[in-house]
């Protein structure tokens, strides 16, 4: 779904505009039932909206995770800690060793994705 999609969807669910609040809630929802790329959806508006927080970040991060983009992954954790978010610090660690080891047995697997 594109922004625009999103955004027209909440706004026909609420008679209003979408709050990030509103968003969060959905896409927790939407996590909670497994529905990981749909929550990623939602939590990349949600995000970009004023009153989001580090939760809805962190949460996008795990999203990613569960879809296997650790990479992507990892950059949403990063940036949860860089916000005060300081639990993710054993997930980064863990992710980063993950990645260097994938590296280290197919050098060339980054190239493929790109």
């Amino acid at each position: 779904m594109t922004k625009e999609e999103i955004l027209a969807w909440f706004q026909k669910r609420l008679n209003r505009p979408a709050e990030a609040y509103d968003v969060y809630q959905v896409a927790k929802d939407f996590y909670q039932l497994g529905a990981y790329s749909r929550a990623l959806a939602c939590l990349k508006q949600y995000v970009t909206l004023p009153g989001a927080t580090v939760v809805g970040r962190h949460l996008l991060a795990y999203c990613l995770l569960h879809l296997g983009e650790i990479g992507h992954a990892l950059r949403e954790f990063k940036k949860c800690i860089a916000d005060g978010y300081h639990d993710d610090w054993q997930l980064v660690v863990e992710l980063t060793l993950e990645i260097e080891e994938k590296r280290r047995q197919d050098p060339y697997a980054e190239l493929l994705e790109n």
